[in-house]
Order: structure tokens, then sequence, then C-alpha cells
């Protein structure tokens, strides 16, 4: 428990009342800025995280997003247009989705939903286990490619990456702090330096979703292996790092990769030889 000093002396009886009011006062503030505050933590690491806003109110932001997108693709005959696909992919996710679940067990009460899109979409899972993904983004991999990606996507959501982001926004700057949810997110979509700022987290973000996606696709039966295959075709396509860029240089990346990878290969061994949980039934 913080200890806080008292006052030391009050030179009169008024002046003393005055300073054990503002004192008051102030513990008052405090503790209403604690209570206001959620430690959480990182499934896998363990990693401590402040939250400033509820699961709730964001996953509710972004279902309400999800569905204004699936509508928009619905009208233009853009969702959900290769049946043969959409199960492909889902029977992938919904392995990975039963593994999530044993990481983060109230994830079994979100709406998880899964479609797929004819559009420039590449891969997302949004707060409260709402994914989309690109029908031509998706014909690029393997299974077990798919599995990696589809992993790294579904640990965003279960580590509240979003979450953890939008609070460390209120904590830039004291008039941030008084902002809601919706002004957050506002903020962040018209102020770039925002943005640069949280970089560093951002970074730190997409090296935690890689390990805890990587787990995810090996115990759920898939070759962790099949991964470095696409970290090394993006290094081709970009070796140079860039301090602002929220994803971190490829060839970093494929370092970790290449470490999570060894630490997740006998998991996906033990997986071949032992029965895994029934995969989560997508919608």
């Amino acid at each position: 428990m913080r200890t806080l000093l008292q006052p030391r002396t009050a030179t009169t009886r008024h002046g003393a009342t005055r300073r054990y009011r503002g004192w008051w006062l102030f513990l008052f503030v405090l503790t209403l800025f604690e209570e206001s505050v959620v430690l959480a933590a990182v499934p896998l690491n363990g990693r401590t995280q402040h939250m400033v806003f509820s699961s709730a109110q964001l996953q509710a932001m972004a279902a309400a997003s999800y569905d204004r997108k699936l509508q928009a693709l619905a009208r233009e005959n853009l969702l959900d247009r290769d049946p043969a696909l959409v199960e492909r992919v889902r029977r992938i996710a919904s392995g990975i989705i039963a593994q999530a679940i044993l990481l983060k067990p109230e994830a079994a009460h979100w709406a998880w939903e899964f479609h797929v899109a004819s559009d420039d979409t590449d891969a997302y899972c949004m707060a409260g286990g709402k994914i989309l993904a690109g029908e031509r983004f998706l014909r690029r991999f393997s299974d077990d490619e798919l599995a990696g990606l589809l992993g790294h996507e579904i640990a965003h959501a279960i580590a509240e990456h979003v979450r953890e982001e939008l609070s460390a926004v209120t904590e830039m700057k004291p008039a941030y702090a008084r902002l809601d949810l919706e002004d957050v997110v506002a903020l962040l979509d018209s102020d770039l330096s925002v943005t640069l700022k949280l970089a560093p987290l951002s970074r730190l973000q997409e090296l935690e979703a890689d390990d805890i996606g990587i787990y995810l696709a090996a115990r759920a039966g898939h070759d962790p292996r099949a991964l470095l295959d696409f970290y090394r075709v993006l290094g081709r396509l970009d070796d140079s790092p860039d301090f602002f860029d929220s994803h971190g240089a490829p060839d970093q990346r494929l370092q970790a990769v290449e470490n999570f990878t060894a630490y997740a290969e006998p998991l996906y061994q033990a997986s071949r030889a032992t029965p895994r949980p029934a995969a989560f039934v997508l919608h």
C-alpha cells in the first residue's frame, strides 16, 4: 500500500484546517485516478498493462465498426463469395481460437466472427474476436502459413493491444486524461504525432503478437517454421530499418521469429501426438 506523508505543521488553526482539507481533496482525486486504471497482463509473457478503458467499451465500438464494414461489403457483393475458401480458413482459425481461449479463458465468451472480403483487405482481428481477411491475401498462403498469420492477429486481440494503446494516449498529456474513448480514437486518426509517440509500444506489441501467434499455431498442430518463409519474403522486400515503423524492421522481426519458432517447435511436435481441444465454432 502506498504511504503518503502528512503535512508537517500548521501555524494557525484556520491554516491547518485549510491544509488538511486540501490534503484530503488530493487523496480523493488520487483515489479516483487509481480506480480508473486497471492492471492487466499479456497472455503467455505476463507483461503488465495499464488499462483506462474497459474491454466492454472497446468491444462495443469494434462490433459496430465491424458490422458497418460487413454491410458495406455485402452491398457490393464482396462478402464471403467463395464458400470453400471461407470454410478452409474458418477451420484453421477455429483451432487457433480454441488455443487462444486456453490462454485467455474470458475470450470464450466473446462473440467471435470470421468473414472473407473480396477487396484490398489483408487480415485483422478486432477487439472481441471480429476477424476479417481478404480473399486475394488468403490465397497466397499454405494452411500452416495462414495459421501463423491468423495466430498473429488473434494474439493482438487476446493481448488487448488496441485497448492498451488507446489507454496509453491518455497518459501522454494531462489534457488527454479527460478524453473519452471516442475522442482518443479521433485523436489518433487526426494527429500523426500521437501515432509516432506510440511507435515503441506498437513495435513491442508486434513482437508479442508474433510470439503468441506462433505459440497458438504450434499448439493447434501447425508447423511454426512455415511463418519464417513469410518473413524472409518480407525482408527481401524492405530491409531498411525505420524507427517510425510500428511493425519493426523485417530483418529484426525475422530474427525474433526464428527464436520464437525454435521455442515452439517442441510444442508443435507434442501437438501431433496428443489430443487437442475441440475447435471453436465460428460464425
